[in-house]
Order: structure tokens, then C-alpha cells, then sequence
């Protein structure tokens, strides 16, 4: 049960490259590439210093759990981002999706460190 909760998110990727556009398809794999490396990352960096249940255990969820939650949230808001943006220029659809990865990225850490 625990590796198919590890790859979970996993499932985004074909969901996403079927329902965005094709000229976005480049960037949406990248994004998704991104924010799950780090993702993984994020939840190493915790395990490893052995707050396994974040900092200040206000929540009983363990960090692995809250970072796909977060991530998940911020995967389905850039799918709707990518489907109802299909005519957006490169640059400003590139400029969206770093601002989403750094969003969720800190978000992210916020909840982990709960």
C-alpha cells in the first residue's frame, strides 16, 4: 500500500497531457516533472531530520501524506488553468507555471511543517 501511495500522483500526468492543449503539452510534463521531484525532495528533507509528522504535530497525517494532498490540489488547478487558458502565448503560460510551482512549493512546506 505504501509504494502505491508514494507514485499516486503519478496518475496527473497522462490526465493532464489529454486534456491540455498540445502546443502546452511540453510544459505541462515539465511542470508536472518539477513539482513531483520536488515534492519528493520536500518529504526527504523532513524524514531526514525526523519530523516525520512535521514540526509542531498539529496534524496526525505524516508529511509524505500532506505533500500529495498540497500537490494534488495545485496539480488540479493548473489542469483548469491549462484548459481554459488553450490560446495563452508561451510566455505567459511559462510564467504561470513557474509562479504555480513556487506556490505549491511553499504551501507545501507550510503544511508539512504543521
Amino acid at each position: 500500500m505504501t509504494i502505491i501511495l508514494q507514485w499516486i500522483d503519478l496518475i496527473w500526468l497522462p490526465v493532464m497531457l489529454l486534456v491540455v492543449d498540445k502546443k502546452q503539452r511540453l510544459m505541462v510534463t515539465g511542470m508536472f516533472i518539477s513539482c513531483a521531484l520536488m515534492m519528493r525532495m520536500q518529504v526527504e528533507l523532513m524524514e531526514w531530520t525526523g519530523f516525520t509528522h512535521g514540526f509542531l504535530h498539529l496534524l496526525e497525517w505524516p508529511v509524505q501524506n500532506r505533500a500529495i494532498a498540497t500537490y494534488n490540489i495545485f496539480y488540479a488547478l493548473y489542469t483548469l488553468l491549462a484548459i481554459f487558458s488553450p490560446y495563452a502565448r508561451g510566455s505567459v503560460f511559462l510564467a504561470a507555471s513557474i509562479t504555480i510551482f513556487f506556490a505549491a512549493m511553499v504551501v507545501s512546506m507550510l503544511v508539512m511543517c504543521l
